[in-house]
């Protein structure tokens, strides 16, 4: 009798979660109102800071260009080739930043001309931060984005050798 009770137990359990919601007898393995997750833009912060010879260099200008991957983008309006307020941020208290855009093409990312000046100069160190968009599964680290045309200058304008810049996150 036990036998046949444990049998009729295990006919049940087995013939359960077979079916599916629309009758046909087969299942996709996920229900029709499971959400599927969407990949949506990340956005980080670039840095830019410079090295010198020693830690109270003082510069009073630099210039470079930031060049970007092309899986990432800047909030910009291409037309203008302007940068909304708080995308470029200058770390040198009271120093003021300027950037012209250039759009990304097909084969290049986009790239920004930045120019940074203090009129009582600053150390090296952090000099200034970008807010980039880095599009859906962008495996992008910091070696995608390149610094072209790097120069200090002096309160002179005269260039000051030997203060290089780098990028980090």
């Amino acid at each position: 009798m036990r036998l046949a009770w444990l049998i009729i137990v295990c006919v049940l359990l087995t013939g359960c979660g077979s079916g599916s919601k629309d009758g046909s007898g087969s299942s996709s393995g996920t229900d029709d109102d499971v959400p599927i997750p969407v990949q949506v833009p990340v956005t980080a912060r670039i840095k830019i800071g410079t090295k010198g010879p020693t830690a109270e260099t003082v510069l009073y200008a630099a210039q470079f260009t930031l060049r970007l991957p092309l899986d990432v983008s800047l909030p910009a309006d291409p037309a203008e080739g302007m940068l909304p307020d708080d995308v470029l941020q200058q770390a040198p208290s009271g120093s003021y930043a300027g950037a012209s855009y250039q759009p990304a093409t097909l084969d290049a990312g986009a790239s920004l001309r930045v120019n940074i000046y203090h009129h009582g100069g600053f150390t090296v160190g952090p000099l200034v931060s970008l807010n980039c968009i880095f599009a859906p599964g962008a495996a992008v680290g910091v070696g995608g984005f390149t610094l072209d045309g790097f120069s200090a200058y002096d309160s002179d304008g005269a260039a000051i050798p030997g203060i290089t810049a780098q990028v980090t996150y």
